[in-house]
């Protein structure tokens, strides 16, 4: 699932660099928990390493968050990895997030990271087209999308770190050790 990711990703990147585009990432915030429902629980933060992990060589120069805790929460893994303050907009003030994300004077990439009622909104209006809704429960879900020259292109949804789960490091395959075959001139 990582390598398809990062196919995507370097596909993305590639058309970007040839056309001055760039590349926006677009999640909802993580686990929230059960007693303070606008903070992250121990499953939510997790999630948020493992999208820093995800998304720590993507190229991201600019973070937006609602001001809504959560979302902050969930970018912060990432923005101290990258050495990046996160832009809060108002969860309800969508147009200044679209026109922030769309006409952003600084060059790279981009996170947005949102809640699931804000996402199904914020996706279209970047030119994303409309993404299925979201379930009560679903957190896995990365929307990427590049802009290019102040409109966009149909997000890629994609799926990360599932629930419990963190990126695992590349390992080397170990060799294949064919397994002995017995000559046809052997006994059985």
């Amino acid at each position: 699932m990582v390598r398809c990711f990062l196919i995507a990703v370097i596909a993305s990147q590639l058309a970007a660099a040839q056309q001055g585009a760039r590349t926006v990432y677009i999640v909802r915030n993580a686990e929230t928990s059960s007693a303070a429902a606008d903070s992250l629980g121990p499953a939510g933060q997790k999630r948020a390493q493992c999208l820093a992990e995800t998304l720590k060589d993507s190229g991201i120069k600019q973070i937006f968050v609602s001001d809504v805790k959560a979302t902050q929460q969930t970018a912060e893994p990432l923005a101290s990895t990258l050495k990046i303050k996160a832009s809060v907009v108002p969860a309800r003030d969508w147009s200044t997030l679209v026109r922030n994300v769309l006409y952003s004077a600084r060059a790279g990439d981009i996170l947005v990271v949102g809640d699931r009622n804000t996402l199904p909104v914020i996706i279209p209006r970047l030119q994303g087209g409309t993404p299925k809704p979201i379930a009560e429960n679903e957190y896995d879900r990365i929307f990427v999308l590049t802009i290019v020259e102040g409109g966009g292109t149909p997000a890629a949804t994609l799926r990360y770190c599932p629930s419990g789960v963190s990126p695992a490091p590349a390992q080397p395959n170990p060799a294949h050790k064919p397994a002995a075959s017995k000559s046809p001139t052997q006994k059985r």
